[in-house]
């Protein structure tokens, strides 16, 4: 398993839990402040409606997740546009009396529902997720992480074995192993020397990695190593402990983590106050052993 403070991948796995906590999230365009200075400006105004900026904020809430991370200042005026047209059919279609029409009022109050839902877990989570639970989660963690190496290297990669070796024997009688690199790799990198930069063994395929980390700072592989991009020979230049990620870098995945522990274990509290039968697609009642959740 992946340790918390080496992933920055969301922590959420439930997609529905997933979706929960995600809607509650405030959109952060929504916060930035207007430029004019005023809290909320007016963006529009149609026959005397007013339009501002916090409903061009909710339209941005609405966009698939790759258009919500494009800066406001680049979507605004297709928004605008969206929205006064959406002011336009509002007005037309309440003076059809769409308002009364069956189907919007089932609409209106799943949506109602969905929002109280959303508002309530809102200020659960905010009331259980503070700034110092989130520090001495990042503590907690920080003191189980193991430990991890990387090292410095660089690399000479060739097509053969006979080459690799001969650039060993070069090695051994004083060469320069940048100038060798630049001269005979045929790795990219091989402009620079060679040099690969730090990295852990997890970065590297298994027979580089297994070879390189067997070195000690200074010291070339004796013997070529053979992986599916060629024959290496191999330099290290420096090994040290990986440092693990700030508070500051570690805090959304944090914040992430304890919201899903603390949502599931509302759903928790709240099924086992519950009474919940459950029944097949077609309203059979489910046996008693699948009515119990995961």
């Amino acid at each position: 398993m992946r340790h918390p403070l080496r992933s920055f991948a969301p922590a959420v796995t439930g997609a529905l839990l997933g979706a929960l906590i995600g809607a509650v999230a405030v959109p952060a365009l929504a916060q930035q402040p207007a430029a004019s200075g005023e809290a909320d400006p007016i963006v529009a105004s149609v026959d005397g409606t007013k339009i501002r900026q916090s409903d061009i904020a909710a339209l941005v809430a609405t966009l698939p997740q790759q258009y919500r991370d494009i800066p406001l200042q680049m979507l605004f005026p297709a928004l605008l546009e969206r929205a006064i047209d959406g002011e336009l059919l509002q007005r037309e279609a309440k003076a059809a009396g769409m308002a009364e029409n069956p189907e919007v009022k089932r609409r209106v109050e799943r949506y109602r529902d969905q929002l109280i839902q959303e508002q309530y877990l809102t200020e659960k989570l905010e009331a259980a997720i503070s700034e110092d639970k989130v520090k001495a989660e990042y503590e907690k963690l920080r003191a189980e992480m193991p430990k991890a190496e990387e090292i410095r290297a660089s690399h000479i990669l060739v097509s053969d074995e006979a080459t690799a070796k001969d650039i060993v024997r070069e090695l051994d009688k004083g060469a320069d192993f940048a100038a060798l690199a630049k001269e005979k790799s045929i790795d990219p990198g091989a402009a620079n020397g060679g040099d690969l930069g730090y990295f852990t063994a997890e970065q590297m395929v298994p027979e580089f990695s297994a070879a390189a980390f067997e070195l000690a700072p200074g010291a070339y592989s004796k013997e070529p190593v053979k992986s599916q991009f060629g024959w290496h020979v191999i330099k290290v230049a420096d090994r040290r402990d990986v440092a693990p990620p700030s508070l500051e870098q570690a805090s959304e995945q944090i914040r992430a983590e304890l919201a899903e522990q603390e949502a599931r274990r509302i759903l928790a509290e709240l099924r086992a106050k519950a009474t919940i039968e459950r029944f097949s697609m077609d309203g059979q009642p489910l046996p008693p052993q699948q009515t119990q959740p995961k």
